[in-house]
């Protein structure tokens, strides 16, 4: 095949018949495009992502609406379900030079690492004042932007309201940790005198996976560590994850059932909505699906996690999602448009009315002063796995929405580092081990000394 008709081939796949009949010709010479208006070509993006948004949901909503609004299509290339196949493949996939990515849709702690490698461009421009300071942190390095955030999260406490009241005259949740592991004692001791069925007094995620490093990064501010400290052996972080785990321990020893070092956001879950357990670490996400059991603002409610001691700080790990245009897309320009109009005001309101932690400030308004969701009614009657949305599916915001909100603007990113994987694995088979044994000296001196050492790229 000539080069004049390799190049037409590859057009043909590429651009898409358009809206109003415009139709792109490609021929040996070269691509003609006769639809009406200036602006790019019309054509496809193809957007890499973890999380399905092939399925129906407020975020394939958002994807199709941009579809109809401007002509483009955008084919979504679903990886793997593990995190770490989908950051293996991406990094692989941006580091050979031809990935076919306009569009990526990674892991808040991966900027760093992704943005080192050459795998994103930078983002040109600053972003919008009105996205939430905190999420902005989760896309700079090295002085530089590297994405837009589009969902963000924070660790939220979840706490059964009814039984607090019944066994202590007192609804209201824990102000502090020690508070947390003294009411928990009360009540379970209690509760488990009168029932068959034994209560748990927390539950959360200490199975070694990043779910294990985001509860140790949580235990060890919660101790008087620095989210923004680059070493966990110098200046007031000396001891601070040390004392953190050793905190865990304590809990875990105390109020936690032993099957928590095996437990993932969806597994203590399921223990808080079957009724197993009295308080709840995890993302507001598992909210709807904690709904489907137990009655929000009756039988359980959110809070913002306990304070610690030193600054009445109420910090939890950022987690979301950034989107990023892929180093290797040779449509930035459409592929920033895309990117845009999924991280706009209107956008970031469907998401927060349909489940989704949204990542600007002006979500977070009262109604009437809040940007307006533009999609059509009849898509706002499902969350995004199909069912009915926490906020209602019909416009309402959560009711958890201050309590969000407030967590949000509390919340840290994890180590902004290069070497960030590679760190988080040290941490979970060092917690792990930590956790199991009895006699943790050795392990307690070495965590804190090989995580400083992976951090900083010496591991």
């Amino acid at each position: 095949m000539t080069e004049p008709r390799r190049r037409a081939a590859k057009a043909r796949n590429r651009w898409v018949v358009t809206a109003l009949g415009a139709l792109v010709v490609c021929t040996a010479a070269g691509c003609t495009d006769d639809s009406p208006g200036p602006g790019p070509r019309k054509g496809e993006i193809v957007l890499a992502t973890g999380s399905d948004l092939s399925s129906t949901g407020v975020r394939q909503d958002l994807i199709r609406a941009w579809e109809k609004r401007t002509g483009n299509t955008v084919r979504i290339v679903k990886l793997p379900d593990t995190a770490d196949g989908q950051r293996s493949q991406l990094l692989a996939a941006g580091q050979s030079g031809n990935s076919g990515y306009d569009v990526l849709n990674i892991d808040v702690a991966w900027t760093a690492e992704f943005a080192a490698a050459g795998v994103i461009r930078p983002w040109e421009g600053k972003l919008d004042p009105d996205f939430l300071d905190s999420v902005v942190k989760t896309t700079q390095y090295d002085g530089k932007v590297w994405g837009v955030p589009f969902n963000t999260d924070a660790g939220l406490l979840y706490y059964r309201k009814d039984l607090l009241g019944e066994y202590l005259g007192d609804s209201r949740p824990p102000d502090n940790w020690g508070e947390l592991k003294n009411m928990a004692t009360q009540v379970t001791d209690a509760y488990n005198k009168k029932h068959k069925d034994k209560l748990a007094g927390l539950v959360t995620q200490l199975r070694p996976y990043e779910g294990l490093t985001v509860n140790t990064l949580e235990a060890a501010w919660a101790a008087g560590g620095a989210p923004e400290a680059t070493s966990f052996t110098k200046g007031e972080q000396v001891g601070a994850l040390q004392q953190g785990v050793a905190d865990l321990k304590t809990l875990l020893n105390s109020i936690m059932p032993p099957q928590v070092t095996a437990m993932d956001e969806t597994e203590s879950r399921r223990w808080f909505a079957d009724g197993k357990a009295l308080f709840m670490r995890n993302w507001p996400v598992e909210y709807a699906s904690v709904a489907d059991k137990l009655t929000p603002g009756e039988q359980f409610d959110v809070t913002e996690l306990p304070t610690r001691p030193r600054d009445g700080k109420r910090l939890s790990v950022l987690g979301g999602q950034n989107l990023a245009i892929s180093a290797a897309s040779d449509r930035p320009a459409l592929a920033r448009q895309l990117i845009e109009a999924l991280t706009g005001p209107q956008s970031e309101r469907c998401l927060l009315e349909r489940g989704f932690a949204a990542t600007r400030d002006s979500a977070y308004r009262d109604p009437g002063r809040a940007p307006v969701c533009g999609l059509p009614p009849e898509n706002a009657d499902r969350g995004e796995s199909g069912g009915p949305s926490p906020a209602g599916g019909d416009g309402r915001e959560p009711a958890y929405k201050k309590t969000l909100y407030a967590a949000l603007r509390a919340a840290e990113p994890r180590p902004r580092s290069v070497h960030y994987q590679t760190f988080s694995k040290v941490v979970q088979i060092r917690v792990s081990e930590y956790l199991r044994r009895q006699d943790n000296t050795a392990v307690a001196d070495a965590l804190a000394r090989e995580a400083d050492k992976a951090l900083n790229g010496r591991g």
